[in-house]
């Protein structure tokens, strides 16, 4: 917070500046200029676990993950040199319970003070619980893709228009053409259908285009790469998005 928007916000609500840094949710530090922590906020010391007596005193460097230590000592030393990062970067810090928080850090310079000789204003974003949560929906995507890509059963995904998005290699390995080739094409453009036998749901007098919004079971004799026909049985259920919206179908197709 810069010297205008302190006033400002001073005047606005009655706070002295000390008052306001205790009482703003972002986690701060001050530092001297040898990185010495002068002051904490109840945010700061929540998240680190850490009471302010605790912290008092003790270098930054204390609580940054060791392989951090160095290359933030640089970014500390290039600020008091007059280099001010605009942009936040990234640092683990140790908590007194043992395990790392992330946090995208902004630094900035302040005037020394008679009061608590503070020279540098430490503000922190912890972004742990978002990090765990992009890997996790990570880790979860990519084992949804192998078990995809690895299922034995030949599988199909088509968009709500008939339009193949999607082939698993046991569907490539089946139609003879690969998931690059197909994509976007419409399906029985690009592989006709013809003796269509319903089981339920499918209405054999219109184009398989036309029933990419129902579920239906059946069989039917495809057309595959290099004119080969070949009889499949087929299963087919709609894919619909948590408002309702049909966004196409899977397909998983056997040979008999």
């Amino acid at each position: 917070m810069d010297n205008a928007n302190s006033r400002h916000a001073m005047e606005i609500t009655g706070l002295t500046i000390d008052e306001l840094f205790d009482l703003l949710p972002t986690p701060l530090l001050l530092l001297d200029s040898l990185g010495s922590i002068v002051r904490a906020n109840p945010a700061e010391c929540a998240m680190l676990q850490y009471s302010l007596g605790e912290l008092k005193g003790h270098l930054l460097w204390e609580f940054v993950a060791d392989e951090e230590v160095p290359e933030s000592r640089l970014k500390f030393q290039d600020l008091l040199n007059g280099h001010e990062s605009k942009s936040p970067y990234r640092r683990r810090f140790k908590t007194k319970q043992n395990y790392y928080v992330t946090c995208d850090l902004t630094i900035r310079a302040v005037h020394p003070t008679a009061a608590c000789g503070a020279a540098v204003l430490l503000m922190s974003a912890d972004v742990t619980h978002q990090l765990a949560e992009q890997r996790t929906k990570g880790e979860v995507a990519r084992w949804m893709e192998a078990s995809y890509q690895c299922s034995p059963e030949a599988t199909m995904i088509l968009n709500a228009l008939g339009q193949i998005r999607r082939l698993n290699r046991t569907a490539e390995q089946l139609l003879g053409w690969k998931e690059i080739e197909a994509a976007g094409a419409y399906v029985d453009e690009l592989m006709p259908w013809r003796d269509v036998r319903s089981l339920e749901g499918f209405p054999a007098d219109h184009g398989f285009r036309t029933c990419v919004s129902t579920a239906w079971s059946g069989t039917a004799t495809v057309t595959t790469r290099g004119g080969l026909l070949k009889k499949l049985q087929i299963k087919t259920e709609p894919i619909i998005d948590s408002g309702g919206l049909v966004l196409g179908v899977i397909s998983c197709l056997r040979p008999i």
